[in-house]
């Protein structure tokens, strides 16, 4: 049997494991995300403490796919690692995309953290159109360490599954697939839905709100010395910029710990 703890960011959640990412196969990330038949979960951690202050993260999507980077991932990962290691509040986070810087808090409630993220610099790419059902939608490519594509254009859940099925079906624009994140303007917020590729539409993406803000600075639709509020089916981030770097604040939140067989897949069961 293998420990696991179920953590969420926003109800972006995850299944966390203290495991080397060479342990686990594609179907076995599938089976234990599988909603009905395993855990369920958006997607994987696995964790390495590497000293005092610095822990591995790698991260596999629900369809069994590794992305170099998971913003609401990474809140989780140092949430983890200070309640389950007793890991202290200022730690980094190795991650494919690269370190993370994190500082962490207590949360309001038992099992929470708040989590600022050093999610460094956005890349900013020449703007293209997306073409969907005889829609067109503009799009600003950012690249968080994992590629996005911001669409000020906010269509409604039908359209954004179906731009999100076509950007993450061999499209030529996204060799890798990309998340989608459409946004518009709610009062001093920022209204976000967001397609994760390997995923599908999701509660949250932190790595989709620091695109969302660093496409808005870019756009000059707020000054990049103010913070912008993100704010996501499953609730609000706040992102803002400190010396050229990104930062994400937003929370993690412990749900439950179990066990589950130590199979590859549940056709192994």
């Amino acid at each position: 049997m293998m420990d696991f703890a179920k953590f969420h960011g926003l109800g972006n959640d995850f299944i966390v494991v203290a495991q080397r990412a060479e342990a686990w196969t594609p179907a076995r990330v599938r089976a234990i995300c599988d909603r009905h038949l395993g855990v369920g979960a958006d997607g994987v951690l696995l964790l390495e403490q590497w000293g005092e202050d610095r822990l591995r993260m790698v991260v596999f999507n629900q369809d069994g796919s590794r992305p170099q980077m998971c913003g609401n991932g990474v809140r989780c990962a140092a949430a983890y690692a200070q309640h389950h290691w007793d890991m202290g509040s200022r730690l980094i986070v190795e991650s494919d995309a690269g370190p993370r810087a994190c500082e962490i808090t207590p949360g309001e409630h038992p099992g929470s953290w708040e989590v600022n993220v050093a999610m460094g610099p956005a890349r900013i790419g020449e703007r293209h159109t997306l073409e969907v059902e005889g829609h067109t939608f503009a799009y600003t490519p950012v690249d968080m360490g994992n590629p996005h594509a911001v669409i000020f254009n906010f269509p409604g859940d039908r359209l954004v599954d179906l731009a999100g099925e076509a950007a993450n079906a061999g499209h030529p624009d996204f060799a890798e697939g990309v998340n989608l994140e459409f946004v518009e303007a709610r009062g001093d917020e920022w209204r976000t839905s967001v397609y994760e590729r390997g995923v599908g539409r999701t509660r949250a993406c932190g790595t989709g709100a620091c695109a969302v803000a660093a496409a808005i600075w870019d756009r000059g639709l707020a000054p990049p010395d103010t913070p912008v509020v993100v704010a996501l089916p499953g609730g609000r981030l706040t992102i803002e910029t400190r010396q050229g770097q990104i930062w994400m604040q937003g929370p993690a939140q412990k749900v439950f710990t179990g066990t589950y067989p130590n199979i590859r897949s549940n056709e192994d069961a």
